[in-house]
Formats: C-alpha cells, structure tokens, sequence
C-alpha cells in the first residue's frame, strides 16, 4: 500500500482541484410544478380566464407564472381585489338607495295617510 501525502506550505492553502463543479440550476418557482401545471401557468389564456371568471381564487395562477414581471403581478392583483371589494360595496349602496329607499318611503307615506300597503 503506496500513501501519497502532500504537505501543505500554510495551513490555508488547498491542493488543486481537477475540475470545477458545475453551477447551481437557477431556483425558480414552477421548478417544482408538475408538467401539467406548468403548461396552465404558462397559459395567458387559462390565467385570464380564471381570473376573470373566479376572480381572486386565479391570482396564484398569475403569481406561480414566470411570463409576468413583478409589477404587472402586483397591479392585477391590486386591481383584481380591488374589483372583488369595492364593486359588491357599490352594488349594495346603489340597490339601497335607488331600490330599497323608494318602496320605504312608500310604505311610509302609505302608513301616515291612514293606510297600509
């Protein structure tokens, strides 16, 4: 049995290396999707509609798609919830006062006239 040891000159120096190793696969969010997956992220066309048709439950499909840069994710977002919010709010404030106040001050008027609808 034939040792080879080499003697280091410091004790920060290191023997050469062959070859250098090969560099990290970039990490990326859809690396762990299945390919089916991968293909419905990739899809503008299936994000938009899940979108538009179920709204907030599509915005992991546009956050998991690496078409979309930062901002564009973060503006459909925004304007997604803001949808999703504010437009039930102004539905409820319109039907109460264009719907609901009417038949009220009717059946008011009708009360304080003696008589009930």
């Amino acid at each position: 049995m034939s040792g080879h040891t080499e003697l280091l000159d410091s004790p920060h120096q290191l023997p050469a290396v062959s070859s250098p190793s090969p560099p990290p696969a970039p990490v990326t969010i859809e690396a762990g999707l299945p390919p089916a997956a991968r293909a419905i992220v990739s899809s503008h066309v299936v994000i938009w509609t899940v979108i538009l048709t179920f709204g907030p439950l599509g915005l992991p499909l546009i956050w998991l798609s690496p078409k979309y840069a930062l901002w564009s994710k973060i503006l459909v977002t925004v304007l997604t919830l803001g949808v999703t919010i504010v437009l039930p709010i102004a539905v409820t404030i319109y039907c109460s006062q264009f719907l609901i106040h009417p038949v009220l001050d009717a059946m008011h008027h009708a009360n304080a006239a003696g008589g009930a609808i």
